[in-house]
């Protein structure tokens, strides 16, 4: 059953706000998509946080260097998603504004916008979609409260239907690549 709150897009580049999921199956439109997140947010004067794995973060690097200027690049902040999501030793939630300070220099609550881009990714593990959706409900509540423009991206080949069906009710909008023009 699909949640009823959850809006379909095709392009990031208005969005300021809000907690998106997106079910990737394509590998270079993944990178696209996470190249236009950063510089439609550099745009804006906002930082993108990327929560990324070791593999793809040197092809997003090399795309963003072909298709972005060097203050969109400066705006691009990098974690890697095994540290991340395994900080405390077990898949979990933990904030983005924990690693904000080591991130970006002077970062201030007050004046730093910024946005993330999570690559979500679990080794095999007893319960693992109790544990990714009790996360993703917990990380809706921050951006809720933050007012964040924050993308959950799965790859769509690792996702059951039961955690599909989980992941769209903790999330208000869904990335779709089936209509994207461009």
């Amino acid at each position: 059953m699909e949640s009823m709150h959850i809006k379909e897009i095709t392009e990031l580049a208005g969005l300021t706000k809000g907690h998106g999921l997106y079910l990737f199956k394509n590998q270079d439109q993944y990178i696209t998509r996470v190249a236009d997140f950063v510089i439609s947010g550099a745009k804006r004067g906002e930082y993108s946080i990327i929560i990324e794995n070791d593999r793809l973060l040197p092809l997003i690097t090399k795309r963003l260097m072909e298709t972005a200027d060097e203050s969109s690049l400066e705006k691009a902040k990098f974690i890697n998603n095994f540290d991340f999501y395994y900080a405390k030793g077990d898949l979990g939630i933990n904030s983005i504004f924990d690693f904000l300070p080591t991130l970006i220099e002077g970062y201030s609550e007050r004046d730093v916008a910024i946005r993330s881009w999570a690559h979500v990714e679990w080794r095999d593990e007893q319960e693992v979609i109790t544990k990714l959706l009790f996360s993703e409900q917990s990380a809706d509540t921050i951006v809720t409260e933050t007012e964040l423009l924050s993308v959950c991206a799965y790859d769509s080949e690792r996702v059951s239907k039961d955690l599909e069906e989980g992941l769209l009710n903790c999330h208000n909008f869904l990335i779709n690549d089936e209509n994207r023009l461009t």
